[in-house]
């Protein structure tokens, strides 16, 4: 596996749905994955739906839990199941604790956790791991 950023590794740029409400956080998404990675933003999830129609469809998708729509979550979490949605999904939160979400991450072939605000590309490496580009950082070492 190369050490190349995915930007470098692919000649396509990818597409990665982003779920949230927050304009502050879609830009600072948008300023650590680009370049490499087409942000397709979505205030909701209703908004979100016809994105995942799109050719090529998203990589994977990113999630902000702390977005107002929020409660649809597991609905929206669920309708990727009954697509055969094959992308990773990350889930950003200010509620994760970092050794928690490192774990999950470890863990899990489709679900990913990150605490927010993330450190300075952290959200890059997270998703350039969820999709197989690199391995995941160590966890976080606890007492």
């Amino acid at each position: 596996m190369s050490s190349e950023p995915a930007s470098r590794q692919h000649s396509e740029v990818l597409r990665v749905l982003f779920v949230a409400d927050d304009a502050a956080l879609r830009d600072a998404a948008w300023k650590e994955l680009s370049p490499g990675f087409e942000l397709l933003p979505a205030n909701t999830f209703a908004l979100a739906e016809p994105l995942l129609e799109l050719e090529p469809a998203p990589a994977a998708i990113l999630i902000d839990l702390g977005l107002e729509d929020a409660p649809n979550a597991a609905e929206f979490l669920a309708s990727l199941v009954e697509r055969d949605y094959s992308g990773p999904r990350i889930l950003l939160s200010g509620k994760f604790r970092r050794q928690e979400a490192a774990a999950l991450s470890q863990s899990s072939i489709l679900h990913f956790a990150l605490p927010q605000p993330w450190g300075a590309g952290e959200l890059r490496v997270t998703l350039e791991a969820a999709l197989g580009f690199r391995p995941f950082p160590s966890a976080v070492q606890t007492r």
